[in-house]
């Protein structure tokens, strides 16, 4: 698919680089007040990001999420298995990680339910290395019309708030028309894995029993502990 990568230069060039004034997040978070609908395109994808735009993202209708794989799969078979592997991985790591500032993982449950009514929806492109980063914002009142943020930022914890990134709001409308047929294009050549992250998300977010939790407990009391001589003692008596 060919695109006519000119853009209009008349525009004042507004930068998001993650510093003092402004962040993605901020971006990101102000536009959630205001539109109807995100399209995200990043190259790698972690629950914390949605975690932190928690009570923000409820307020759209809509997200699709087109991510990356990290290798190209053919077939949805091997994609599913890759999902299984390596992308699963990370996006535990990403739950493990949000549960240091975020024990209780307050928010999941609302992306649960997201996934689960089709108002989040994610698939990932595994024709080529996709490493494409944009978020094309849709607003409720059509006189402000649909912008987007092209640039360096994943939509992960770091690159919407700690890393320092480079991106830039494409503001015409007929640039951003343009992005946004590079986005239908790619999201009809991707795979849906909807399913997929709601069964990852849903196994950080079910309740445990208590013998469960008073296993886990010992598990990890035992697994960086060494028995004393009177522990030893009192174990075999």
């Amino acid at each position: 698919m060919q695109i006519d990568p000119t853009f209009s230069n008349s525009q004042n060039l507004f930068v998001v680089d993650n510093g003092d004034k402004w962040t993605v997040y901020r971006y990101l978070n102000e536009w959630c007040q205001i539109s109807h609908s995100f399209d995200i395109a990043t190259g790698y994808f972690e629950i914390g990001a949605l975690l932190d735009l928690d009570g923000k993202w409820q307020q759209l209708d809509k997200i699709r999420i087109l991510m990356g794989s990290e290798t190209t799969y053919r077939t949805k078979r091997l994609l599913i298995e890759a999902l299984n592997t390596q992308v699963s991985t990370k996006l535990d790591s990403s739950l493990e990680e949000a549960k240091e500032s975020n024990p209780f993982l307050h928010g999941a449950l609302a992306i649960v339910d997201g996934l689960k009514s089709g108002k989040i929806e994610c698939r990932v492109y595994n024709k080529e290395k996709f490493h494409a980063k944009t978020y094309i914002t849709h607003p409720k009142l059509a006189i402000i019309g649909p912008k987007a943020l092209v640039g360096s930022s994943n939509f992960t914890r770091p690159g919407l708030s700690q890393n320092v990134e480079l991106n830039v709001q494409i503001q015409g409308g007929q640039d951003v028309a343009k992005l946004q047929e590079w986005f239908n294009y790619h999201w009809e050549q991707s795979e849906d894995i909807t399913s997929e992250i709601l069964t990852l998300i849903t196994r950080h977010t079910r309740d445990y029993t208590p013998f469960e939790v008073y296993a886990k407990s010992l598990h990890e009391f035992f697994h960086s502990h060494n028995l004393t001589a009177n522990e030893w003692e009192e174990n075999t008596s």
